[in-house]
């Protein structure tokens, strides 16, 4: 069999797999599922927050130190129904320890997962901002059922990441208002050269769009590659900040990257009282690093470095004026 025809044995398998899930999976799952307003036993915390800003490694550490229900690559495999994993296929089994990601994505069965398949059972996939208004109310019921079979499956609390939640918060706090978020953020200048290398490695090139797509990413991607990389931060923050607005600051805490690599335990410990706040209780699964060392980002070029330069003074000069703005209006 010639190279082209694998490629096509093998998406038809991809393609038969993934509407097995939709169609049987999924079905099977929610049989009988509550997604009513009766409270959920296992409320869910879900990390959020811009492409590059160590979410995967929060995500991992978070995994590895407090016994969570979470979904991995296995649960992931079967996203009609993770809650059967969870149930009969040793879902609470323990992570594998290690801290390894290429663009969000672990390795092995038990590395956690971002799972956008899981998601896409209830939300659209474009455009990526889903608003209250945007999604059917049996869409948040069947989202609640979701849930709600899953932690009962683990029964231990429920931790998520996906970044394309970021732009979903208002519905999912709608069907979910046990949930809590936790926003990652990062030092805007690493954050951009991160993103900008990522594209590079992920894409080839560095001018394509990559990761999550906020409201105006049509018009951010016909500017350069850095004035896309901090639109796209910027973007995805406000519409967070926007969602906290309506919902409630209470419900969301901010982790920066930094205290996060510097002080791994003291940070933790803030997601778990954070998380007690909530009326979540996490118990301790096992020891995880101290702090993890900086690692040294790739070098643009130098077209690139001078472009950054001008981004960076021209966000700075936007933010004075802002901030000189709301002064005036403030008095």
């Amino acid at each position: 069999m010639d190279a082209r025809l694998v490629k096509i044995s093998r998406a038809l398998r991809v393609r038969a797999w993934h509407i097995f899930n939709r169609s049987v999976l999924q079905r099977l799952e929610l049989i009988g599922a509550d997604g009513s307003s009766r409270p959920l036993v296992y409320a869910p915390i879900i990390i959020v927050g811009a492409p590059r800003s160590g979410s995967t490694l929060l995500y991992q550490l978070l995994v590895n130190r407090f016994d969570f229900t979470y979904l991995s690559n296995r649960h992931c495999r079967f996203f009609g129904a993770p809650s059967l994993v969870e149930r009969f296929g040793g879902g609470g089994v323990m992570p594998s320890g290690d801290y390894i990601s290429k663009h969000g994505l672990t390795m092995g069965p038990r590395g956690p997962s971002e799972c956008g398949p899981f998601w896409y059972r209830f939300f659209r996939k474009s455009p990526q901002f889903v608003g209250l208004s945007d999604i059917p109310s049996r869409d948040l019921v069947r989202l609640r059922a979701a849930i709600r079979v899953l932690g009962a499956s683990g029964r231990r609390p429920l931790i998520f990441k996906n970044l394309p939640c970021s732009l979903r918060i208002e519905p999912i706090a709608e069907a979910l208002p046990e949930a809590c978020f936790v926003v990652v953020s990062r030092n805007i200048e690493q954050h951009v050269r991160s993103i900008l290398v990522a594209r590079k490695r992920a894409n080839g090139d560095i001018q394509k769009w990559w990761s999550v797509e906020p409201p105006g990413w049509e018009e951010l991607s016909s500017l350069g590659p850095t004035d896309q990389a901090l639109g796209q931060i910027d973007a995805i923050h406000s519409a967070i900040n926007s969602a906290r607005d309506k919902v409630g600051s209470s419900r969301f805490l901010d982790i920066g990257y930094d205290e996060l690599i510097n002080d791994v335990n003291g940070t933790l410990a803030k997601v778990s009282m954070f998380a007690a706040s909530r009326g979540i209780n996490l118990e301790t699964r096992s020891e995880v690093p101290e702090n993890f060392s900086y690692q040294e980002q790739e070098r643009l070029s130098d077209e690139l470095e001078s472009e950054l330069v001008v981004s960076l003074k021209a966000r700075r000069m936007q933010d004075t004026v802002g901030e000189r703005s709301e002064a005036r209006t403030s008095v």
